[in-house]
């Protein structure tokens, strides 16, 4: 007998609105469908803020608001940040900074799950090159997701949704 379901649409979801001590500070994201990509994650898992540093996005772009269906009214943003400052501010707010980004010292994703995180800046490098030598060098901890595949990367919003996911859920952190 096949199960009776209905699907719910935005205005009958049973999901209630909660922010985290959680933020995206991004370094040198340009993509408009990136930053709107980013704006509907933050949305979703609720993200406190994202910080756009070092970046050209016109925020007003039709790509952006297509991809992010209205998140960027819903979720706080900075769009001129200063990279080094923004992270000095945050660290001195006692927001733990990591890195998804794939170093020789960086630490499978995973791995971060023996740590309790009360707050969390997830810092995200620009789409080709990464996050740049100076950010790399004040960060708390650099994680990367282990792939099976050839390629070494992924999209950024996508691997922001994947490391997000996973170190919101963590049931140590936030406590």
């Amino acid at each position: 007998m096949p199960l009776k379901t209905e699907q719910l649409i935005h205005e009958n979801t049973p999901f209630k609105k909660e922010t985290f001590p959680f933020v995206l500070v991004c370094d040198g994201i340009n993509s408009p469908a990136n930053a709107g990509s980013l704006f509907r994650l933050a949305d979703a898992l609720g993200i406190a803020h994202i910080y756009f540093c070092n970046t050209t996005i016109q925020f007003e772009s039709t790509r952006l608001k297509r991809t992010a269906r209205s998140s960027e009214k819903l979720v706080p943003y900075s769009p001129d940040a200063d990279v080094i400052t923004t992270l000095n501010g945050l660290k001195e707010k006692d927001y733990h900074l990591i890195g998804l980004e794939l170093t020789t010292t960086s630490k499978p994703l995973a791995s971060l799950n023996e740590y309790a995180f009360k707050k969390i800046a997830l810092v995200l490098g620009h789409e080709r090159y990464g996050i740049c030598e100076d950010v790399l060098n004040i960060l708390d901890h650099i994680t990367y997701i282990p792939m099976r595949g050839k390629n070494s990367s992924m999209n950024v919003s996508q691997a922001a949704a994947i490391a997000a996911y996973q170190l919101i859920n963590n049931p140590n952190n936030g406590k």
